[in-house]
């Protein structure tokens, strides 16, 4: 079994989240069209503005020397949080999305899934130490 220490798996999360958030913003249009037809673009870039925001949060607290248990929850309870209300958006609003939103969001959540399972992990080490 592979083991990721909470610092990389952080790291990871902070850049894919960049990336993803980077390209919704650049390509709000783009993604809208192919993701979400109907949808507003402006909400497409917002969101990508916020994972940018978010990313950035993460990275800083990947980096810190020393883990803050109330910082990393906060990631946690964050990716907890997409984990559970992206799919319930998915079944809520199924029409919302292209057959290609809907595999990208799956695919989306289930990295997101694994962060969080990671972020869990090292909250219980944290928590010992």
């Amino acid at each position: 079994m592979i083991q990721i220490n909470l610092k990389d798996g952080m790291m990871t999360n902070a850049v894919l989240t960049g990336v993803t958030g980077l390209g919704l913003s650049v390509f709000s249009e783009l993604a809208t069209q192919y993701l979400m037809p109907g949808a507003p673009s402006w909400l497409v870039l917002g969101l990508g503005i916020a994972l940018l925001l978010f990313a950035a949060d993460v990275g800083m607290i990947a980096q810190w020397k020393t883990r803050s248990r109330p910082l990393v929850g906060f990631v946690f309870i964050a990716d907890l949080l997409w984990v559970i209300c992206v799919p319930a958006i998915l079944v809520l609003m199924p029409s919302a999305f292209t057959s290609l939103g809907v595999v990208a969001t799956v695919a989306v959540t289930a990295v997101v899934a694994v962060f969080a399972l990671i972020e869990w992990n090292g909250l219980k080490h944290l928590q010992a130490a």
